[in-house]
């Protein structure tokens, strides 16, 4: 019987008839495949001392040798469907029983208890419907694969009264089983094809015709059956099609021929695939986009936001998926990603109304819109192949055993990794809801001495400060519950396990990984590794875990400030000034003898501090330290603010100079040059600020001249205030600060605002859609200019109202 390997792309489970099945549906190299499992109990856990009421049918109860947290025995209830066990476990609760595990999905259960991370090796019976190869109760275990997925960009454009204009996919991906070739030499399984499709509703096109075939090729592309079709500028095909529904019909053709793994797009599931629902269902056609020919279960998880399951398929929005990447933009605009990553942007940008250009576009010049269409499909699949975001999130997945839609979610990785390791040591977990909050950690030591400027700073950064804590005091869940075998003492008198534990164990094998990952040149495997590591800390320290207790994040960040202080005070017994600390980091002034070879001093004085920390954790604790700082960066020059109000240096503030062959960068945390709510003008004017006073330049004359050019208009287009609205603006009534009054002027769209861009005014807050002739250019001297002015120059005996004369200013 042949052997298979895949990826398991969704999951979820199915249940009729008193059936109950756990669905799994991926790819493999002979083609998309779904797994069911019938021999699976849903199952729980109560307390062995617990009488199950008397309504309780169809549950058997098993004895295990396991306990509760508080080591209480408990038993399983296995369950023949799930349907049941939720029954269960809302007439337990009712009657005061204490479940445990309860709130476990079947089959996340199955894969995680079985150490599936996603890849798989299967055996078994094998039976195909012409597309998707089907297995009943395979034999499964882990595997560890490299998938080549297909991905399918889509888009699409909608009239002012919900009209569907059109829909264009640009496909990216391994030739599928389903697609023919005109040249048979390039029907090769796996060789990759590139290939973009407009459908465009045109009352004139004629009517489908019957017949056809269905037929790709490297240089043709795509052909629908029944439609003829013209070439576009950028390589795609447009087909005009008579109507809504033969157009609909039509996508879902497209769908079934090139058959993705992944569907990609910008706001792809809370606008194009809502919106296709709801035209599917008003006209009668099934949404049949699963590879099982089911439709999208559609949910709005918070206001705004929405998940969406296809079976077989993984859909992945660029937004969010860059700021789970941690990437920053001014705003999350596919304009604005595009020009930043792939430097060009949409063929309608956002300047002008380009709602109104749309309109003119699908009514005087189709073909236009089909491009710019077309173009953001294209827009959105380089910016995925320029990041590598597909890679990232797959490696992420694999890390973290989470499907690829769900590798945010570090709560549900912490259950995949820890809840089967705690199983073999005896133990079961608590429902997430019957956990209570009990405060908080106390974060990270943030200081900082006297403000002011300073010269020739290095700063020193603890790799992995949180992980390498956890990993040498031996901290997690288990080893606070065995504590008293071969107890630990931390430094905040939070006592372990030396002896039971796992999360220590399991981050030096991911440390091992990741500089595997880094030998290998696989960035995207060290940053999946990174990111998990770091959402330890978090996770054991949220109520939304069930392995949550207040004593896991304060012994972890109490021994973090400790080693902070501690470093510190080494440091300033060896003659060195510290001026700031933040977390996991110091920030020292190096002695004047020290300049001309700062570097090598620095890693110099970075070897000393690890071997001095060595020391003392092994002789106050007995511990093998594996913690690690090192030399991170060299400020020639560095500006620590002061609080306001005057003081001591503000925290988590500063701005620094970096030189490093032969070119200077400026490095800004915390100011106005990093905050997304504040003007260009204001992001600008601190950049050059500080720039000419890191290299001793004049700024008086420099600022009167800003001043001046600020009053004769030429600054208007970075005077644009941008902020996000959390809520609609008529749901501000207490306070209504000055983005939602902005917002409210614009009566049409105001309540599915999700971000608003305005100006300053004689008139008060302007959306920039509206007329803004009338600027208030002393707001922007007086709340932009001014404190940015005052924050650094202060530190120079001087300030703003001096360089200016000493005079309330006036504009005219």
């Amino acid at each position: 019987m042949e052997f298979y390997r895949g990826y398991i792309l969704t999951r979820d489970y199915i249940e009729d008839c008193g059936n109950h099945r756990l669905r799994y549906a991926g790819i493999c190299d002979q083609g998309p495949f779904e797994i069911l499992i019938a021999k699976n109990q849903p199952l729980f856990f109560i307390e062995r001392d617990r009488l199950l009421p008397d309504l309780f049918l169809g549950v058997e109860r098993r004895q295990l040798d396991l306990t509760s947290f508080d080591g209480k025995p408990v038993d399983a209830l296995y369950f023949k469907t799930q349907n049941l066990l939720y029954k269960a476990r809302a007439l337990l609760q009712k009657n005061g029983i204490k479940t445990f595990e309860a709130d476990l999905r079947p089959e996340e259960r199955f894969l995680m208890e079985r150490f599936i991370q996603g890849g798989i090796e299967f055996q078994g019976p094998c039976h195909s419907n012409g597309k998707i190869l089907k297995f009943m109760d395979p034999l499964i275990c882990k595997a560890e694969v490299h998938p080549c997925f297909s991905i399918l960009s889509l888009d699409i454009e909608t009239g002012q009264r919900g009209e569907l204009y059109s829909i264009a996919v640009h496909f990216t991906g391994p030739v599928s089983p389903g697609i023919v070739s005109k040249n048979p030499h390039e029907n090769v399984p796996g060789k990759k094809i590139k290939t973009g499709i407009v459908l465009m509703k045109d009352d004139t096109a004629p009517p489908k015709k019957t017949g056809g075939s269905r037929q790709v090729s490297k240089t043709d592309g795509l052909l629908l059956p029944g439609y003829d079709h013209e070439r576009m500028p950028n390589g795609g095909k447009l087909f005009r099609i008579s109507c809504e529904k033969e157009m609909l019909a039509a996508f879902l053709d497209i769908m079934n021929l090139l058959d993705p793994d992944i569907i990609i797009g910008w706001h792809v599931i809370g606008f194009d695939l809502v919106f296709l629902a709801k035209k599917y269902q008003a006209l009668g056609l099934n949404f049949s986009l699963g590879r099982d020919n089911g439709p999208p279960e559609i949910r709005e998880t918070q206001k705004g936001r929405f998940s969406v399951h296809i079976n077989g398929r993984i859909v992945i929005d660029g937004p969010p998926a860059l700021r789970n990447a941690f990437y920053s933009f001014e705003n999350f605009r596919l304009e604005t990603v595009a020009i930043k990553i792939l430097g060009t942007g949409k063929d309608i940008g956002e300047k002008g109304d380009k709602v109104a250009e749309i309109e003119r576009r699908f009514l005087e010049d189709k073909k236009a819109l089909a491009h710019y269409n077309l173009m953001d499909c294209i827009l959105v699949s380089d910016i995925f192949e320029k990041t590598g975001l597909i890679d990232l999130t797959f490696k992420r997945a694999v890390i973290s055993g989470l499907s690829m839609d769900r590798v945010g979610m570090s709560v549900a990785a912490f259950d995949h990794f820890m809840l089967p390791q705690i199983h073999r040591k005896g133990l079961v977990a608590p429902n997430v809801q019957d956990i209570q909050s009990q405060g908080a950690g106390s974060g990270g030591w943030v200081f900082a001495k006297n403000p002011g400027f300073y010269e020739h700073i290095a700063v020193f950064d603890f790799k992995s400060l949180y992980p390498s804590i956890i990993r040498t005091f031996k901290i997690d869940p288990l080893s606070r519950l065995k504590a008293d075998i071969q107890p630990l003492n931390t430094p905040v008198n939070i006592c372990f396990s030396r002896q039971m534990h796992v999360l220590p164990d399991y981050i030096t094998k991911l440390l091992d990984k990741r500089e595997q990952a880094k030998k290998m040149g696989d960035p995207h495997l060290s940053q999946a590794i990174k990111i998990l590591m770091n959402s330890f800390y978090g996770v054991m320290g949220t109520p939304g875990c069930r392995f949550y207790h207040p004593g896991l994040p304060r012994a972890i960040t109490g021994t973090g400030q400790w080693i902070l202080k501690t470093t510190r005070n080494f440091l300033e017994q060896q003659g060195y000034a510290v001026i700031y600390g933040d977390t996991d980091s110091v920030f020292v002034q190096l002695i004047p003898t020290e300049v001309s070879a700062c570097d090598g001093t620095a890693k110099k004085l970075a070897v000393k501090i690890n071997e001095f920390l060595t020391k003392k954790l092994t002789d106050e604790f007995d511990l093998t330290s594996h913690l690690e700082i090192e030399f991170e960066k060299h400020f020639t020059r560095f500006f620590l603010p002061a609080i306001r109000g005057g003081g001591d240096g503000a925290k988590k503030r500063y701005v620094g100079l970096v030189k490093e062959n032969n070119e200077e960068t400026l490095v800004f945390t915390g100011l106005e040059f990093v905050r997304s709510d504040w003007t260009r003008f204001a992001k600008n004017f601190q950049y050059d600020l500080f720039h000419r006073i890191f290299h001793d330049q004049e700024v008086e004359e420099w600022i009167r001249q800003i001043v001046s050019e600020v009053k004769n208009h030429l600054h208007d287009e970075d005077l644009v205030y941008k902020k996000r609205l959390t809520k609609s603006p008529r749901e501000y009534v207490k306070l209504v600060p000055p983005h939602v009054k902005a917002a409210l002027l614009l009566k049409e769209k105001g309540d599915t605002l999700r971000e608003i861009y305005y100006v300053m005014t004689l008139r008060g807050p302007i959306p920039i859609e509206l007329p803004h002739d009338d600027l208030d250019y002393n707001h922007y001297i007086q709340k932009q200019l001014r404190p940015i002015a005052d924050a650094a120059l202060l530190s120079l005996d001087q300030s703003f109202t001096q360089i200016m004369g000493g005079r309330q200013m006036m504009l005219f």
